[in-house]
């Protein structure tokens, strides 16, 4: 059991003792079954109290989780991240108010996750869903689960002794598994059989094949909600990272219906009702907002006005995670293989989350007031100031390298800055100033600079034509000087740029005067040229 507490008194805070009892004792129940106790001030975010949490898992993907306690309704809630802890309906009894901390968003498989850590957790989150009865599993399937706990947990088969020993310590069984079948020794026969044929699995494997087992069950992931529709007939409402399903109340395994998140446009809710707008261009109906046609219908559902937010709540949050790995499904890494993940959970041969540090005899104390959490308590505060003091070097040692690596950069783009101001005579608006600084002066290096030969000028027969000649000479030559500048190498990005568009713009411009000549030419009964096609690459 982790046990901390939260400081109180002058000593710690400098605050009187009376500001300190405001706060309520929460025992947060984590997934690796300690006990996490502290004391919540009113100023304290969910947020704050997931990320408190999340640091004793030294856990990254913080995004699937989220910390669920039940009402005094019997209604599992889930704490809203940008809401105080304890502005939610918490039970009203005394005593430590009691929080759980597990997976609220699933994904496909575990194969997309990053981190090792959040493997585990997601096992173990599994674990406990299958032992409560919250995934659902014919007998066969929860037997082969029961023997991968096993191999996971003890390793390969020693004997049917040992074995039968194990699983009555472990989460193996649902009780609804017991009461389908005559006995325990039953149950703990079939689980042997399948317990002997994977001998010689190494824990990861046997970690990755449970998870690969419950991903496929239709019950997983889904948080499911007893409703009730427009004629008074029950139902569960199950949401998940798929949608929204209805299903009878004796089959949570097979929806009913099922409205993807694609296909819904609104999610509301008004006291004792939960509603939907579907999507389905298949059903046209006639819609008050639209005044005419639509695809549009709406589902409603009913239940307690308690239980309604709630399930509002969960979808609101459920259709924003679709959306965000919808988006960012482009900056998701391909997902990992399984065997790269197995073999990474076996590498420190026991669960990573078992050996995360833990807080015994000396006395860490949490200050969770005023929405900030702080670290307090002789030993732990003296080491702390240390690390401290150490990253705070460390942090300026890096300052110090990227000031210098700064200055060298701003003497680069001074010198490529001076360099166009030579070729155009212009200095760019780039050009690094300090405050007060004038910009220096500069004079054109002759390279870009050049004159038109006479010779090349048509005759005088016609002087329309010779004008639109001229400057279709001019501006060939404007062109190359446009190219020679934007080829030039070592130049900054936004001059690069800027150089890149100015000869476009000389380009689309020499092939206006050469269509506007052309139109001229045929006008006149002449054949048309094409000098800048033949001159631009």
């Amino acid at each position: 059991r982790l046990r901390t507490h939260s400081a109180s008194g002058e000593g710690s805070t400098g605050q009187p003792q009376t500001e300190m009892t405001e706060g309520r004792h929460c025992q947060v129940h984590l997934l690796d079954d300690r006990r996490l106790e502290l004391l919540v001030q009113p100023k304290l975010l969910s947020r704050e109290l997931l990320d408190l949490v999340a640091s004793h898992f030294n856990l990254k993907e913080k995004e699937y989780f989220g910390i669920t306690f039940t009402d005094d309704t019997g209604q599992q809630n889930w704490l809203q991240l940008d809401h105080r802890v304890l502005d939610h309906d918490l039970p009203k009894k005394p005593g430590a108010t009691i929080l759980h901390f597990a997976v609220r968003f699933y994904i496909e498989s575990i194969s997309f996750l990053k981190d090792k850590t959040t493997v585990e957790l997601f096992f173990l989150n599994a674990k406990s869903c299958v032992h409560k009865g919250q995934i659902e599993a014919d007998s066969e399937t929860i037997f082969k689960l029961a023997a991968l706990v096993l191999q996971e947990a003890k390793g390969d088969y020693a004997s049917d002794e040992n074995a039968r020993k194990d699983l009555k310590t472990l989460p193996a069984f649902p009780t609804k598994t017991l009461q389908e079948h005559p006995s325990l020794a039953y149950c703990e026969d079939r689980v042997i059989e399948h317990y002997l044929k994977i001998k010689g699995l190494t824990r990861g494997q046997a970690v990755v094949q449970y998870m690969k087992i419950v991903e496929a069950l239709p019950t997983y992931g889904v948080h499911y909600y007893a409703v009730k529709d427009k004629q008074g007939l029950p139902w569960w409402l199950g949401i998940s990272y798929k949608g929204i399903g209805q299903y009878d109340l004796q089959d949570k395994v097979k929806p009913r219906k099922l409205f993807q998140w694609k296909q819904l446009e609104n999610l509301y809710f008004r006291e004792k009702k939960f509603a939907v707008e579907v999507h389905d261009p298949r059903r046209i109906s006639v819609s008050r907002r639209t005044f005419g046609q639509s695809g549009l219908f709406v589902q409603t559902w009913y239940a307690n006005p308690s239980l309604i937010k709630s399930i509002w709540v969960m979808a609101i949050s459920q259709h924003q995670f679709y959306l965000d790995r919808k988006q960012s499904k482009a900056k998701i890494p391909s997902a990992r293989s399984l065997d790269d993940i197995a073999m990474d959970l076996t590498e420190t041969g026991t669960p990573r989350v078992s050996k995360m540090v833990t807080l015994e005899a000396k006395s860490q104390f949490i200050m969770a007031s005023n929405g900030s959490l702080i670290s307090s308590g002789s030993q732990d505060s003296e080491v702390s100031e240390e690390q401290k003091r150490e990253k705070i070097l460390e942090l300026k040692k890096k300052e110090k390298l990227l000031q210098e690596k700064l200055l060298k950069k701003v003497e680069e783009l001074k010198k490529i800055c001076l360099r166009e101001a030579e070729l155009t005579g212009k200095m760019p608006k780039e050009y690094p100033l300090n405050v007060g600084e004038k910009p220096p002066q500069v004079r054109r290096r002759v390279g870009t600079a050049f004159k038109l030969d006479g010779s090349l000028l048509p005759s005088k027969e016609d002087p329309a034509l010779q004008d639109l000649e001229s400057n279709f000479l001019i501006q060939q030559k404007l062109v190359e000087a446009a190219k020679k500048l934007a080829n030039e190498p070592d130049l900054c990005k936004t001059v690069k740029k800027k150089r890149k568009q100015d000869y476009t713009e000389a380009v689309k411009k020499l092939q206006e005067i050469e269509n506007a000549i052309n139109e001229y030419r045929i006008r006149c009964g002449k054949k048309p040229s094409q000098k800048a096609t033949a001159i631009l690459p």
